[in-house]
């Protein structure tokens, strides 16, 4: 597959989202289709399902993103379709299709995904390297394949699909938020993400009942960059379906992040944490975990420094991301 995606003078670029949804997958739509735009490409949000009236999340009034409720279906013409989508592929008969995997784990929960998609993932899809289904339902529907995070591309070349590295970077607002941090204000918090890694979650809080836990849970932005900028550490021993926000947000906001090591957690590429701060959610591990939280906590101006390489990383992401599509959508 080539790692490029020929735009002709005529191409108009459809990037399908759901509508009026804030979510991290969404934000990264919006911001493609901005860049995109920025660069003189005719592009625009195709929300799916198309009868919702003003589908434009708040949220993301800021990009200024033209949208449609039709696609025009023809072959000079790109859509792009998130994974929770893939399984509406089959709309579309001309158009060029192409998959972002902006998760990997989240493609087999979709309620929409029929129920052998499901069995795959219960079965243990990376072993099952020969299997037709994904081969022959999800690479044939599609003429390109991005992946947002290098979890994505491994869990691909396992299934011979080839892929075009496209990641994303975070909200200007959260970054520019973030500079504002006084070190001196910081309190002794944790905060967790009630979603995600829950069940393991709850058994660090009962070995620390001593402890200040906050979930970030039916928040604005706004709050949960005010919960960020006086806490600690963030913890997330969720699954990682994708190279995730949260923990790159709480690491701006100069919060020592300790995670797990599923999905992207597991990529240095996805999550360059030092290694020490990522232990995996085992039983046996809470004390360790437990240790590391106290340490956090007790000798916070000391382990803070130990993110700054990670913090630098992620200042250069949008950069990173302007490179990309640069290299990757083409005039013909």
């Amino acid at each position: 597959m080539s790692d490029t995606i020929q735009i002709h003078e005529n191409t108009r670029i459809y990037i399908m989202c759901p509508p009026r949804v804030a979510s991290g997958g969404p934000e990264l739509l919006h911001q493609l289709a901005y860049k995109l735009g920025k660069r003189g490409f005719d592009v625009a949000m195709y929300y799916y399902p198309n009868n919702v009236e003003q589908p434009v999340s708040e949220n993301y009034l800021k990009y200024n993103c033209k949208y449609v409720t039709e696609v025009d279906d023809r072959e000079e013409n790109l859509v792009i379709i998130p994974e929770l989508y893939f399984y509406f592929a089959d709309q579309f008969k001309k158009i060029r299709k192409c998959a972002w995997w902006l998760s990997v784990d989240n493609l087999f929960k979709a309620i929409e995904a029929p129920k052998h998609y499901r069995m795959i993932r219960k079965l243990k899809i990376k072993w099952l390297h020969r299997a037709v289904t994904l081969n022959g339902k999800v690479r044939g529907k599609f003429s390109y394949h991005l992946a947002q995070s290098e979890y994505a591309l491994d869990f691909l070349r396992q299934w011979k699909i080839d892929a075009i590295y496209l990641s994303d970077y975070l909200n200007a607002d959260f970054l520019k938020a973030s500079q504002e941090v006084d070190l001196t204000a910081k309190k002794p918090q944790i905060l967790y993400n009630p979603l995600k890694g829950f069940r393991f979650t709850k058994k660090i809080m009962a070995a620390m009942p001593e402890a200040k836990w906050i979930p970030l849970q039916k928040l604005t932005p706004a709050q949960v960059g005010e919960l960020l900028k006086e806490s600690m550490v963030y913890i997330d021993f969720g699954h990682h379906p994708g190279k995730d926000r949260f923990p790159r947000e709480a690491a701006i906001y100069k919060c020592c992040v300790i995670t797990g090591k599923r999905g992207s957690a597991a990529f240095q590429e996805d999550v360059p944490l030092p290694e020490q701060y990522k232990i995996a959610d085992r039983r046996s591990n809470i004390p360790q975990i437990v240790k590391m939280i106290n340490s956090c906590l007790t000798d916070y101006d000391k382990h803070i420094g130990n993110f700054a390489a990670y913090r630098e990383w992620i200042y250069k992401e949008e950069e990173e991301f302007e490179k990309d599509i640069t290299q990757i959508f083409v005039k013909a």
